[in-house]
């Protein structure tokens, strides 16, 4: 046996041990929620159906992991040290950039300089995933465990295509640009135009917050290092981060409110004063506008001359009566005053509406389905579109406001095409139009030929990645039962989704064809990001029901359009779904017949047995949507001593004799350590 077939053992023995370990804690997981008696804990019960998996006992894998974990912690360090200097020189960038007229990005020599750092830092990010299987573990990790969190905080996984997207409309937000961001329907456009609303207000307030803290701490520290200021920066930013990323799940309404953007729907009735400012009739009581001090004067004039009149009578009464009888007067002499001056009348109100209230305090606001807007309304948006942060926008029945610092401006649309028209929208005006960045959509990414195990590029494949991302467990595992058949139908669920996407956009190719197939459509239905959620809930992981019959029951049951449900059926036996010999019947029908009904397609009852449950570790996960690891560059050198030098003594060691060695041999550094210190000391 060779020393390179070794290591690769020892590697496969990894992935093994990690199964067994994301399983045990699938299992303490479950049983540890039992943190009180209830009758619900006491009557408890869990599956018991389940094969043991052998602990690896190895000595020398028992070595390799303990170097593995070791090299791995290395790398978490170096990948934390690579970004923190992107960040900060990002955060130079646009401190940089903000020193231009208003924020206007134009190119100068301390620009040039940091995006060159930026360049040269994502470089050395890229050559140490290329060249160290422990930085890319490390790295992908970080990314697979940041999709599940978002999946269940209920945000967008950020696959490229949704990162990327979000990233252009930031882009365009930083330099004043309002961003028009159009697709197809379910593909995610309300939910990414509000996230990236809430990244721009966060990243706005970090960045103004860290100038000035960072300003402060340097009057106080003149005589500091960069790599001192670059140490502060970092732990300023991780504080602030995480106090954002705090307030979104646990902050009170006023602190969420702040953060989140204004929201308009868009509807065709929907008129200019609804945007800006609403004007309503009250029923008000006034009091007229002359001086309080001169009604009071008056008052007190002829209080003083009714005083004078009735002397007389006030000198015949009590001293307490006469104190009463004043009062009394002085009241009655206030209520004539009040009832003179006072009056009732219809008065106009005006009530700041969301995109006048953006611009005066500085926030996002989004117009959702915008084109569904009539146009002589939208003109109204002409001169504010194509003003920029500090410059003053005319506002019709306002007049000129200031645009704050943090305003921006995001619309949303459905886009048409010659085989899709969404009711109620319209054709934007392209003399309007232009005023906007126009960001296109839609669908997100997912291959259609091959299977999951001929995939050569598994990073394209982000749809799979996202459906995967809703099964996956909080530390990366998926469990299901039959696991390669399941995974294989979900990728098979990814490529039947993503045919009808294409479909529904009219972007549909057949295999080899060269020109488009325009006979082929779509009229209502798509299996979307949101349908396949539907999909996916239904199934639940495989535990009452096959992905076939889930298929069926969460979307294709609901296609009311004949033509569209047929289409994707007969798509979905191609894809391997519904097959004959499960009880299916799928019958090909022309267009124009009648919807299919379960009893259609159904040649027997439906009759599930579920499998036992198979465990893939969050490094299996990891392969499956991020493909290998890079080839090893270099081995570990102590490892191969250990293993080459030490074999014929320690190769049949068990864990407990190998751990207790290695305590002894703890014991006898630390021995050697004392002795040292004594000797120095005597010196």
């Amino acid at each position: 046996m060779n020393r390179q077939q070794t290591i690769a053992e020892l590697e496969q023995l990894y992935d093994q041990d990690q199964r067994r370990e994301f399983r045990l804690s699938l299992q303490e997981n479950t049983k540890n929620k039992e943190i009180e008696l209830s009758f619900f804990n006491h009557f408890r019960k869990f599956e018991t159906d389940v094969d043991e998996m052998d602990q690896v006992d190895s000595v020398a894998f028992l070595e390799y992991k303990k170097i593995k974990d070791q090299e791995k912690a290395q790398q978490v360090s170096h990948i934390k040290a690579i970004k923190q200097a992107i960040r900060y020189q990002k955060f130079f960038l646009t401190w940089e950039r903000l020193q231009t007229d208003l924020g206007k990005q134009g190119s100068t020599p301390a620009t040039r300089f940091r995006v060159d750092q930026i360049k040269k830092f994502k470089q050395e990010l890229e050559l140490l995933l290329e060249t160290s299987p422990e930085a890319w573990d490390v790295y992908y990790e970080e990314q697979w465990l940041n999709d599940i969190k978002c999946r269940a905080t209920q945000k967008l996984v950020p696959v490229p295509y949704v990162s990327n997207t979000k990233q252009k409309i930031i882009q365009s937000l930083e330099v004043s640009q309002p961003v028009y961001l159009v697709g197809h329907l379910g593909s995610g456009k309300t939910q990414l135009a509000i996230e990236a609303a809430v990244d721009f207000t966060i990243q706005n307030k970090i960045q103004a917050t860290l100038e000035t803290e960072m300003d402060t701490w340097f009057m106080l520290n003149q005589d500091c290092s960069e790599q001192e200021a670059m140490k502060v920066f970092n732990e300023k930013y991780q504080y602030l981060s995480h106090y954002y990323e705090d307030i979104l799940v646990h902050g009170t309404k006023e602190e969420i409110a702040a953060i989140q953007p204004l929201f308009i729907s868009g509807s065709h009735n929907l008129t200019y004063e609804d945007m800006f400012v609403e004007k309503t009739l009250s029923l008000e009581q006034q009091f007229t506008h002359d001086s309080f001090s001169d009604y009071l004067n008056v008052m007190i004039e002829d209080y003083r001359e009714w005083i004078k009149e009735h002397e007389n009578v006030i000198q015949h009464v009590t001293q307490d009566e006469a104190l009463q009888l004043k009062v009394q007067i002085w009241k009655s002499f206030s209520d004539l005053l009040i009832a003179k001056n006072n009056t009732f009348g219809t008065t106009v109100k005006k009530i700041e509406r969301e995109i006048l209230i953006a611009i005066k305090e500085g926030r996002p606001v989004i117009v959702d389905e915008l084109n569904t807007i009539a146009m002589q309304n939208l003109i109204a948006l002409n001169d504010l579109l194509q003003r920029h942060v500090g410059e003053t926008a005319y506002i019709t029945g306002i007049g000129p406001v200031t645009i704050q610092p943090g305003f921006a401006f995001i619309g949303t649309g459905n886009l048409s095409t010659q085989l899709i028209n969404y009711e109620g929208t319209n054709q934007l005006n392209p003399a309007f139009q232009s005023r906007f960045v126009t960001i296109e959509y839609n669908y997100v990414p997912q291959q259609l030929n091959g299977t999951l195990l001929e995939q050569k590029d598994p990073v394209e494949n982000e749809l799979f990645r996202v459906m995967l991302s809703r099964l996956a467990q909080d530390s990366g595992g998926i469990a299901l039962p039959n696991m390669e058949r399941n995974l294989n139908e979900l990728f098979q669920l990814a490529q039947l989704s993503r045919l009808t996407q294409n479909v529904f956009m009219g972007k549909w190719q057949g295999e080899g064809a060269d020109e488009q197939f325009t006979s082929v459509e779509l009229r209502e239905s798509v299996l979307s990001i949101r349908n396949i959620i539907h999909v996916l809930d239904q199934w639940n992981n495989g535990e009452e029901m096959d992905l076939s019959q889930a298929l069926w029951e969460g979307f294709i049951s609901s296609i009311t359009y004949p033509d569209d449900q047929n289409y994707i059926l007969a798509q979905a036996v191609r894809f391997g779904f519904f097959a004959s010999d499960e009880g299916w019947n799928i019958q090909a029908k022309a267009t124009g017949s009648a919807t299919t009904t379960y009893q259609d397609i159904r040649t027997t009852d439906y009759n599930y047995e579920r499998q036992k449950m198979e465990y893939r570790s969050i490094g299996d996960v990891m392969h499956l949507i991020f493909g290998e690891r890079p080839q090893r560059q270099k081995n570990y050198p102590q490892l191969e001593e250990f293993i080459f030098e030490k074999q014929h003594t320690e190769a049949n060691l068990s864990r407990k004799e190998y751990e207790e060695m290695n305590q002894r041999l703890s014991q006898l550094e630390y021995l050697d350590w004392l002795q040292s210190q004594v000797a120095q000391e005597e010196e």
